[in-house]
């Protein structure tokens, strides 16, 4: 499906959408969220975690922030909250993948610990690994390496 240029969409506002929605338990707040949102929310996840796992980033993403608005959260801007929503989902992701990474790693280690110089190849493997990394994840590393910005200089950006 393909869709208009985003100048060519009438603007509508988010709030009004969930104040609709306090009138009773209709599904169409959140299908019209959804389309008004997820091809954003999917390019922006497909940037964060890769074309695989993008779709699922946003379904959870999206499945928290309705939730919470359901409960009677108010947001004032939907669009930087789903935004928000998408970076901590991959965050979640991420933070999960490496924590089974590590554990299998722990389990796999023998006890001959000799050191060794590193395989050939090494080069690419880190490449490969900055190119796991999430689109928030590069930035702190561009700015800490290559613009030599420390922590809170970084946390201001």
């Amino acid at each position: 499906m393909t869709h208009p240029p985003r100048s060519l969409h009438p603007p509508r506002s988010d709030p009004s959408v969930f104040e609709r929605a306090d009138t009773g338990p209709e599904p169409e707040p959140h299908a019209e969220l959804w389309s008004r949102h997820a091809g954003d929310l999917t390019r922006y996840a497909t940037l964060l975690v890769g074309p695989h796992d993008a779709h699922d980033i946003v379904s959870i993403a999206f499945h928290r922030v309705t939730g919470r608005l359901d409960e009677g959260h108010e947001v004032r801007n939907v669009r930087a909250y789903l935004m928000r929503a998408v970076t901590n989902a991959a965050t979640d992701q991420h933070r999960s993948q490496r924590r089974r990474q590590e554990r299998d790693l722990r389990s796999a280690i023998v006890s001959d610990l000799r050191p060794v110089d590193p395989p050939p190849g090494t080069e690419l493997d880190i490449r490969r690994a900055v190119a796991e990394l999430s689109m928030q994840q590069r930035a702190v590393v561009y700015f800490t390496y290559w613009e030599d910005l420390d922590s809170q200089q970084i946390a201001r950006l």
